[in-house]
């Protein structure tokens, strides 16, 4: 990545964090000096930084980093662990399928994929780690749905007709019965995709592990054999997280 593509204030306020981190309790003449920014605009990523939560402003006056930061620093442990986990499993599924994977997660109402392992074929489903999609989209944006909390099938539900929130709750229902989510051509024509959940310690929901196949090569017989392995993959996904029924 070249400089002319990156944004020099979030430059500065990314640099102005780190200097935080590496000097705690410094007060803004001390931190412009360090970050070679002027005290004017230093005190603005300030203030935007304290805002957000991820710095604070002790009595003193000098500023350590805030509780947003463990809030992330929390989150990305738990996408490591969770890849890791993955990594460990899908091993097995590559040699018997030598098909697409993916893991999918629910970020800001949207379906964002995190994590890919391609098939070697010829013939193959391409998507790209930071792919979104709409949230009930295809069979992982179904199944996040479907395992979401309350509130999230609540906000998803409000811009629907009663009838389509009947088909939902009908389809939701379902996939929680089976534990699945297959779909056929919903997003690209000529594709099946099937997903299955991804439990965490709390028994919440919390990544889509999908296998996406070419229709050429999703003949009956092999989708019985790939949705029994991919439940099992997720349950030892899930009991690597933590997860017991």
């Amino acid at each position: 990545m070249t400089k002319q593509n990156t944004i020099s204030c979030v430059a500065e306020t990314l640099k102005l964090l780190n200097i935080i981190a590496k000097f705690p309790n410094k007060g803004l003449s001390e931190l412009a000096r360090l970050s070679e920014l002027n005290k004017s605009r230093t005190f603005r990523i300030l203030c935007t930084l304290t805002e957000h939560h991820f710095i604070y402003q002790t009595k003193d006056g000098s500023y350590q980093l805030g509780h947003q930061l463990l809030i992330l620093g929390q989150a990305v442990h738990n996408q490591l662990s969770l890849i890791q986990a993955v990594e460990n499993v899908s091993e097995r599924l590559s040699l018997l399928f030598n098909e697409n994977l993916q893991l999918r997660v629910i970020e800001n109402n949207e379906v964002v994929q995190i994590w890919r392992k391609v098939s070697s074929q010829s013939l193959q489903v391409r998507s790209m780690v930071g792919n979104r999609r709409p949230l009930g989209a295809g069979a992982a944006g179904k199944l996040l749905l479907a395992f979401a909390e309350q509130s999230v099938r609540e906000s998803f539900l409000v811009t629907c007709s009663q009838e389509q929130i009947q088909q939902w709750e009908r389809d939701c229902s379902q996939i929680q019965q089976d534990g699945l989510s297959i779909s056929k051509g919903e997003l690209t024509q000529g594709v099946c995709a099937i997903a299955v959940p991804i439990f965490n310690t709390q028994g919440q929901c919390i990544a889509s592990f999908s296998m996406s196949i070419p229709d050429v090569r999703a003949e009956d017989a092999k989708l019985v054999q790939i949705i029994t392995e991919m439940k099992q993959a997720a349950e030892k996904i899930s009991t690597l997280l933590g997860y017991k029924k």
